[in-house]
């Protein structure tokens, strides 16, 4: 049986939001190591100096939502600052990760101009808005034209995905912004190892560079090829807690509204994919066809072939 997130401000939205968040954290326990092929942040963390990182995102959301209810903020006054509650959570968990290592380390703010960070502050409207919303306001808030089923009818389920990605994803924000403070491959390995939270894959110099190297040209090839690609198609992908470890899935999402914020050569992936729509079918039906005409003529002369050479055949029988 499907269970629906509650529709509405009340005491069942009160109960449900502190059920969702206790089996969140109940999920700390499973595996989180990730089972993609995709490199995030975290996968530089022991495992568990990871679950100690997602704890701290879990309770600082939920000192976030309590703080939203009590300043008493209406949807569109979380609409306007939304970006700037994405970018002081991080913030925040930032400092207190750093605090808990009971190690000094002298880091920059968010640095906007980033591939990584440009592309999630992007999207932070999906990222947190949609999920403060749920928590605070219930399922009766949310837009109606946002996602494919009613709103009044929105499973719980929904609810916990787009929980356990925000946690994952401000993580990720957090772990990239603190390897982006240090000025060097060796001053990052020597604060990794120090503190002793660094995954045993990624101990030495040359791993760290390696999974750097493999970071940047994934967000490189993530803000100009995936993420125009997600848009056009309405979907958005998403990182959820399971058995097995990390893994991701893709959810319908209407994105119309972010075409105006693509680059040209984001738009330029789009014309390119919209082209391949147009032209592959009918190159897939010409090659059809041709192949069907080629079998045809092939067989026809093969056909002919063999009656000629039966015909000589039988004629010179005959002549003996």
């Amino acid at each position: 049986m499907t269970k629906y997130w509650p529709n509405r401000q009340s005491i069942d939205l009160n109960i449900a939001v502190a059920n969702l968040f206790v089996k969140t954290y109940q999920k700390f326990s499973y595996k989180l190591s990730n089972k993609t092929q995709i490199n995030l942040p975290t996968d530089i963390l022991d495992k568990y100096i990871k679950q100690q990182l997602f704890v701290e995102v879990l309770k600082e959301l939920e000192i976030l939502v309590i703080d939203l209810i009590e300043l008493n903020l209406t949807i569109k006054d979380i609409k306007k600052i939304n970006h700037k509650i994405l970018y002081d959570i991080v913030n925040k968990i930032l400092t207190n990760f750093i605090n808990q290592l009971n190690k000094q380390t002298h880091y920059q703010s968010i640095n906007n101009y980033s591939s990584y960070n440009k592309l999630l502050f992007s999207e932070h409207q999906i990222l947190i808005q949609n999920l403060l919303i749920y928590l605070i306001f219930g399922s009766n808030a949310m837009d109606t034209k946002t996602f494919q089923f009613y709103k009044l009818k929105t499973p719980l389920n929904h609810v916990k995905l787009l929980l356990e990605n925000a946690i994952i994803q401000i993580g990720n924000l957090v772990i990239f912004n603190l390897l982006e403070s240090f000025k060097s491959i060796q001053e990052m390995s020597e604060f990794l190892t120090r503190n002793n939270i660094c995954c045993y894959n990624h101990t030495s110099i040359r791993s760290l560079s390696r999974f750097r190297n493999n970071l940047v040209s994934y967000n490189w090839a993530n803000l100009y090829i995936y993420y125009p690609e997600n848009i056009y198609c309405c979907r958005y992908k998403i990182w959820l807690l399971s058995s097995q470890g990390i893994v991701y899935k893709y959810i319908y999402i209407n994105r119309s509204y972010e075409y105006l914020k693509l680059s040209k050569t984001q738009l330029c992936l789009i014309l390119y994919l919209e082209l391949q729509d147009f032209i592959l079918p009918k190159i897939n039906t010409l090659i059809i066809i041709l192949g069907k005409f080629i079998v045809y003529i092939s067989v026809q002369i093969i056909g002919k072939g063999f009656q000629l050479c039966f015909k000589n055949i039988i004629k010179k029988i005959n002549q003996n």
